[in-house]
Formats: structure tokens, sequence, C-alpha cells
């Protein structure tokens, strides 16, 4: 009689492995590999029906959208920006350079609007619509499309809250984006969006707005809002003024300048306080955030003082705005960031546009009509073509789509930044030509994501592409690093984050046929081309916006024609890592 019992037989009988389980249920149930199979071929039949290399459908364009954004449309407000131009141009003796070819321009707008380069896809149907209608379509088609909300959405967002995820017991960062991506969509005035976020109330995580103010809470203040925080974000975005630096003592240096242009005096402390008073009544409970109309008028210890004193609300200049009697602010009923909304976004008041129409240059051209950014003067003396971008601006009713649309179609967006004539630093100075930027780190693997499908990476894509899409390039721009709300700060590249793009993961792996994604553009690539010229010219398309010149063809071919998937491999990563894919220009 054996000394084992049943029972301990039993107990010593080896666990199945899991992976021969799942191998014995794949080959016991046919159904299981019919179906599996079935999936994989729609997939692949889907993809094929929507990608052909040399016939690819036209998207249904919104009309309505397709005429505001047409040249013809907007010619009195594009010759009056590029009249601007032009004399600055005569002035300066300067030559600008040639007209850029539409495969350009179109990455330009691609890389601005959506932070990566056009699609395959979108270049073939490009290429059937007529010449003089190409660009209007292509940027009607951005503009309508769900990638270009989101992302002109996250840009706003890094400076109107910062690029942290703050206190996260009142914040939801992700909250605010997806309710100002909407207000995109719906191509929502810039004047209300502003005006909502300034007087919103509620909970941060029903209302997506009251994010803008739950973000500058302090943790360590049982997460009361920081007044001077807020107050710089508000005048640094919504004013395009840095009177933060006068929250510490009076300007003596000439830095700022209010009052009337007849008249102007340089900042004081107070100035800053008396603006910071407009929020003082703001109160950040477990119910969300509310206004106190019984608090305490806002107090602070200004320098030299021993003790703080009491700062009414004002605002530096423009008081005449206000609706109130002799200019001032109505301390009865209304509460006072209300009324501060109202005066910000006044027609009078010049600066709260043309803070925008300069943020705005700068996230389609790279940088700003006025550096920095967030310091412009109220009185001026300002650039070309800030004035008449903000006449519009305002005469349109702050139309966002349309100030892109201006943009887009002024001379200094159209230039090639090269020409046939010796350019110099005044060129890129004066917007003769146009900026040569390097691309943000998003942009950066965005050109990854996008280089990896032939296909356009819009609101169509599937779910799952999507969701490893935004993981892999928050993981990118977590190691390569995030200059946030310093977005147009051009700063040197470090070897780390050279070594990221050239052996990364997220490179690695998206870019090779072996081993990589199904269908992804290595595979395609090397499908879809007929000969080593063709599949070359696909790459630099993909890569690059563009075909290769006739020197470039006769030294890749061969290497192509060599060993094919090998080829598209190595000719893939040495394009999306050359200094013509990591810069804007």
């Amino acid at each position: 009689m054996s000394d084992d019992s049943p029972n301990d037989r039993s107990n010593q009988r080896a666990e199945p492995d899991p992976r021969t389980v799942r191998w014995a249920f794949w080959h016991a149930q046919p159904w299981v590999r019919q179906v599996a199979f079935l999936v994989v071929l729609l997939v692949g039949i889907g993809y094929l029906l929507r990608f052909s290399i040399s016939n690819t459908a036209i998207p249904q364009i919104d009309q309505s959208l397709l005429y505001s954004v047409q040249r013809t449309t907007l010619s009195e407000p594009v010759s009056a920006v590029d009249r601007s131009f032009t004399e600055a141009w005569q002035k300066q003796s300067i030559e600008p350079t040639p007209k850029a070819d539409d495969l350009l321009v179109m990455r330009r707008m691609s890389l601005a609007l959506t932070g990566m380069p056009p699609s395959l896809e979108q270049i073939r149907w490009a290429e059937q619509i007529p010449g003089e209608q190409r660009l209007n379509q292509y940027l009607a088609y951005l503009l309508q499309n769900k990638p270009t909300h989101d992302y002109v959405a996250e840009r706003l967002t890094r400076s109107w809250v910062g690029a942290e995820n703050g206190p996260f017991i009142v914040f939801r960062r992700q909250r605010f984006v997806a309710w100002l991506s909407k207000q995109l969509q719906e191509n929502r005035r810039y004047d209300a969006l502003v005006h909502e976020m300034l007087t919103a109330r509620g909970l941060w995580t029903d209302h997506g707005p009251v994010n803008f103010f739950s973000a500058q809470a302090d943790q360590d203040r049982d997460n009361q809002i920081d007044l001077v925080r807020l107050t710089g974000r508000v005048s640094r975005n919504f004013l395009g003024m840095r009177i933060d630096c006068l929250q510490c003592h009076n300007d003596f240096t000439g830095a700022t300048a209010f009052g009337p242009s007849a008249e102007p005096r340089e900042g004081l402390q107070t100035d800053f306080h008396s603006v910071a008073s407009f929020f003082g009544q703001l109160s950040l409970t477990p119910t969300g955030l509310h206004d106190r109309l019984n608090a305490p008028t806002y107090e602070v210890e200004l320098l030299g003082d021993k003790e703080p004193s009491p700062i009414p609300a004002a605002v530096p200049f423009g008081s005449e705005w206000f609706p109130g009697q002799a200019g001032t602010p109505d301390l009865t009923g209304t509460p006072l960031r209300n009324q501060f909304a109202q005066w910000l976004i006044s027609k009078e008041n010049r600066p709260f546009a043309r803070a925008f129409v300069n943020r705005t240059w700068a996230l389609m051209l790279g940088r700003p009509l006025v550096e920095p950014i967030d310091n412009l003067p109220l009185h001026g003396p300002f650039p070309p073509g800030l004035e008449e971008l903000t006449d519009d601006f305002i005469g349109s009713g702050y139309d966002i789509r349309r100030l892109i649309s201006v943009i887009v179609h002024s001379q200094p967006f159209l230039r090639d930044s090269r020409g046939q004539h010796e350019l110099t630093t005044a060129h890129e100075e004066h917007w003769a030509s146009f900026p040569a930027t390097k691309l943000r780190p998003e942009q950066m693997a965005g050109t990854i994501s996008q280089v990896a499908s032939l296909i356009a990476l819009d609101d169509s894509t599937h779910i799952i592409t999507q969701l490893v899409r935004f993981g892999e390039e928050n993981d990118f721009m977590t190691r390569f690093g995030d200059l946030g709300d310093q977005e147009f700060e051009q700063d040197g590249e470090t070897v780390s984050q050279r070594l990221l793009l050239l052996n990364g993961q997220m490179a690695t792996e998206r870019l090779k046929g072996e081993g990589g994604l199904p269908f992804n553009s290595v595979v395609q690539i090397e499908r879809l081309g007929q000969t080593p010229e063709q599949i070359v010219e696909l790459l630099y398309l993909i890569v690059l916006t563009r075909k290769p010149t006739n020197h470039e063809l006769e030294v890749i071919a061969p290497v192509i024609a060599d060993d094919r998937r090998a080829g598209i491999e190595d000719l893939l990563a040495v394009l999306v890592n050359s200094s013509e894919a990591l810069w804007n220009h």
C-alpha cells in the first residue's frame, strides 16, 4: 500500500500551466480560431479600404466653415496684415523669401494645430484638390477635427493652469482640458469663454472651468486659493502683462507703464494687489468654489509698512470701462470677480485681445510677435501685424477660428524658411522668412505616432489605438522633459534627449516591421511600394511631408533595393531623427 493517501496525491499534483490551458483551449475550440482570424481579417480589410497609395477619399468638410476660412473671404484683414509687414520689409530693405510649397505649409498647419505632421492619407487626398483650394480645404478639415480641439486646448491649458497635475483633492486638470476642447469645437467666442472661466462656480469634478481657480489652491493653507499666484496667471495670460513683478514693491525701472498714454505712470505695488482684491471673495470648500460677498476687504502688508492695509479692488488702467458709477466696482451685490471679468472682456480693453493674438501667432509660427509672450507694453510700440490682427479679432467678435485663418493666409506664415538670396537674422526678426523653431516634446512624440501609421490619427481612430498613443506619448514627454508653461523658450537639446529619440522604446517599437504593430507604416510601405524609388518617396512624405530630391533618390534607392525591410526601417529611423524632421520650418 502506498504511503500516500489519495488526498496527499491530489495535494502534490502540479497546478496546470495557464499557458498550456490557453493553448489547449485554442486547439480544442475551432470557433475561437475562426473568430480571431475573422477579426484580424476585417481590421486588415478596413485598413486597406481606407488607404490607397494613389487615391484616398476626400473627407466631408463643413461648407460654411470652408467658406469662412478662405483667402477671398478674409481678403480685407489679410491684406491689412500683409501691408503692415511689406512696409516694414521695404523700410528695412529686406527681400522676403519666396512662398513655400503647399505640402510644407500643410506640415506647418498640422504641427501647429494637432501636434503631428500630415498623414500619407491626408497628403493623398490633398493632392486630388485643385491647387487654389488645397490649403483652404486642409485648414477647414483641421479646424473641424477633434485632434485640433484637443491639442490647442492642451497648449492653452499649459499656460492658463500649468502643466502639473496640481492639488489632486481639489483639481482635475483633464476636466479643464475637456471643457476647453469642447468650447473650441463649438467655436465659442474667446471673450465668452474667458468670462465663463473667470466667473465659474461649483465643484471642480462637475464644472470644468472651476479648475482654473482650484489649480491655484495652496495645499499648505487648507487648499485655499493662492491669490498672488492666481493674479499672476490672470495678468500674464489675459492682459499680456507681468504685473506680478509688482507684488513686493513699486516699479522703479520703467518696466511697467499704466494710466493714459498721454500721462503714463510707473507701476505701483498697489496695482498688483488691487487686482488681487477682485478675487478676495473666493472660497474653496468641499461643496465647491463660491463667493463670500460679506468677506472682509483684501489686506496686505505693503513694503515699508508694519501692518497689513486693506486694498480695495481696482484696475491699473481703463477704470472708465466699468459699468458702475464713476468707473469703480459695485460693492453691494455682484461678486467682484464677475465685475473684473466684465471689465476684462470689454471691447475697449485692447490688451485682452492683443494678448491672445500674440499667443495664437506663437502657436502657429513657433514664437510670438512680442517677446516675452506675456509682457506686452500697454501703449506700444507694437510690431507689424499685431494691431491689424487685434482690430480684426475684436471686430469679428473674438472668433478664434477666424484669427487662426487670417494668420495662416498671411505672408509670414506662407513664406519659405530658405531663399535663393542670402538670409540674415533680420529676415526672421522681421518675419520675412518663416522662423525655424524646434518642435516641442509633444510634437516630437506626435510625429513618431503619426509616422507609424499611414492613416490619419483623428477622431475616427479606434479607441484602443488612441489609448496606446496617449500612454506612449505621456511616457515619452516624461522622459524627454517638458518646459510646461515656458513653452516658447528655445533650449538646446541634451545628449539624453537625443538618445531617447534614437533608442527610446516608443521610437524603436513603433517604427519597426518584424514584431511591430500590425499594419504599421513599415509593413504597409513594404507592401505598397512597387519600386525602391517609390518606397523612398513614401518615407519622405510621411516623415518630412515632401518628396525626395533626385540626388536623395540616387543615393538611397540602391540601399532599399538590397534589403527592402531593413532599408525601410533604417531610412525611417534616420529621417525621424533628422534635423529637418525635428524643426518646424
